[in-house]
């Protein structure tokens, strides 16, 4: 696997169709342009099966540790507001 060196905003989503046991289905590729997306795609013949993905995890995107920080001082403040201090 590689490491990407670029930010996501210098990539686009396309979207490419084909047809498979008489049903039309989709794929996307993530690429700088269409034409590195075609590239991906016919890359693809060299694709291996890794496993079934079971779960996403959502990255957000602030800090998370700024957003856990909030949410201990908040939390340190509702003690303290509760205890009468």
């Amino acid at each position: 696997m590689s490491s990407v060196s670029n930010s996501q905003s210098d990539y686009g989503r396309y979207l490419f169709e084909y047809r498979f046991n008489g049903s039309e289905w989709a794929i996307e590729i993530t690429a700088k342009n269409p034409e590195e997306a075609k590239q991906r795609l016919s890359a693809l013949t060299w694709a291996r099966y890794r496993g079934e993905i079971t779960a996403r995890i959502p990255i957000p995107s602030t800090n998370l540790f700024n957003r856990i920080g909030a949410w201990s001082r908040q939390f340190t403040a509702m003690r303290g507001l509760s205890r009468g201090v």
